[in-house]
């Protein structure tokens, strides 16, 4: 099943299954985006009455609530700790960050640039996972089961935002570089758990301008689903509709010489779960 977050050109966010270019309403059954995660998790289901709207017809939100957070960590990949020169040894616990709700934009929609901030921009395609059920200091061996679906994110990142001095060491700034409001695309849908198989085998294809930058599997991560899941719900109660995102792979910009422009168009695959496409905007 793929759960959309969507409106039809109002304020009012419905809940949707997504099924042969084709949107079923749902929300009369489910209520919120998260009741909704919530029920596919615990196997209750969403229904299947609701009416039907063309997928072109309706606006695709990020996979998420306002009540929600986003958790995302730094350097899972050997690939890409190999590409910003780091030590090739993993970090000893999961370096993880989060994102403000307002930072987060569906499919489609426009990554903000804001030039008064940033004149480096950068892409990072990612897997992430969307929780369905509560928990706290969850085993990893336990961890899928609190798993509603997955997802697809694009971790954009103000490179030039990232490092901030204090006389001659450099700090690192995540909120400036990776929560710029409406810079972080998610979607296009949650596709529960039951479709998607292994997520730590799942292929991962960023595209810039229709060339591919990102092309590495899941497999490789240094932590994977599991010990994330596990590793957030150690320091918080974890909650329906929470995203778990899970790093990004060798190919960033940055390290190939290309910075995001206006109208640029970034595509981010990952097996299984569709293509979450959107362009970049110049805002003043």
């Amino acid at each position: 099943m793929r759960l959309v977050h969507f409106h039809t050109g109002g304020d009012e966010r419905r809940v949707g299954v997504l099924k042969d270019e084709t949107v079923r309403d749902v929300t009369d059954e489910v209520g919120a985006f998260d009741a909704a995660l919530a029920a596919v998790t615990t196997g209750d289901g969403v229904g299947d009455g609701g009416e039907e709207h063309d997928a072109a017809d309706v606006t695709l939100l990020p996979p998420t609530t306002r009540r929600n957070t986003t958790f995302a960590v730094a350097l899972n990949y050997y690939s890409h700790i190999e590409e910003v020169d780091r030590t090739q040894e993993e970090f000893e616990r999961p370096l993880i960050f989060t994102k403000a709700t307002r930072a987060l934009v569906g499919q489609g929609a426009p990554i903000e640039y804001d030039t008064r901030l940033t004149t480096d921009l950068d892409y990072e395609g990612e897997l992430a996972a969307v929780v369905g059920e509560p928990g706290r200091h969850v085993a990893p061996e336990d961890a899928l089961d609190h798993v509603a679906g997955y997802t697809v994110l694009n971790d954009v990142t103000a490179r030039d935002l990232q490092n901030v001095r204090a006389k001659d060491e450099e700090w690192l700034d995540w909120f400036s570089a990776k929560g710029l409001q409406n810079s972080t695309p998610v979607g296009p849908a949650v596709v529960t758990s039951d479709e998607v198989g292994d997520p730590n085998d799942l292929h991962i294809e960023t595209r810039h301008n229709g060339d591919v930058v990102q092309d590495e599997g899941t497999n490789l991560m240094i932590y994977d689903v599991a010990d994330l899941v596990s590793y957030v719900s150690s320091r918080v109660e974890l909650q329906p509709g929470d995203v778990v995102a899970t790093g990004t792979p060798k190919g960033v910009g940055h390290f190939q010489d290309v910075s995001l422009s206006d109208g640029d168009e970034l595509s981010v695959t990952v097996e299984g779960l569709g293509t979450l496409t959107n362009r970049v905007e110049q805002v003043e």
